[in-house]
């Protein structure tokens, strides 16, 4: 009897970064994608917050909120920290002159999360008897387009 469990398989996930800057996410048509999922081995998405807007009146039963502004997502890349990794470089590159990179994760099943980012830190950390390991914290621009592969394909 098969399971009724739905779920996204995530081994052997790659993890492309543009090689240089875009503005728009109609850019990563034309850009070139440096594999990043070599080094990686973990990524977060948090999707922004909406701020409170305060709307209470004197009636009011009880403090009365509205969604205001949606503050941008983020996105956290963990793995092995390697100075000479191409995809590293080019987020090192956005870091340094705080321009935009296009990033997509493409599931083993051919699903896709596409986002445009901004480098907000990167962190790296080293011990006795192991590898570097580092990460970024990428601002997410927008939000996330997800590309669904049909079941029949």
């Amino acid at each position: 009897m098969a399971g009724k469990a739905k779920y996204q398989l995530t081994a052997g996930t790659s993890i492309g970064i543009t090689d240089a800057a875009i503005e728009t996410l109609e850019d990563m048509a034309t850009a070139t994608l440096l594999e990043i999922g070599t080094t990686q081995k973990e990524v977060t998405y948090t999707g922004g917050q909406k701020q409170d807007v305060e709307v209470t009146v004197l009636l009011s039963d009880e403090q009365e909120m509205d969604n205001g502004l949606e503050s941008p997502g983020e996105l956290s890349l963990s793995g092995n920290w390697l100075p000479s990794d191409t995809g590293q470089m080019s987020l090192r590159a956005a870091d340094a002159d705080n321009s935009k990179r296009g990033i997509v994760l493409t599931f083993p099943s051919g699903n896709k999360s596409t986002m445009l980012v901004q480098v907000r830190q990167e962190t790296w950390s080293v011990g006795v008897n192991g590898v570097a390991s580092g990460g970024f914290t990428l601002r997410v621009k927008g939000k996330p387009q997800y590309t669904e592969v049909s079941a029949g394909a």
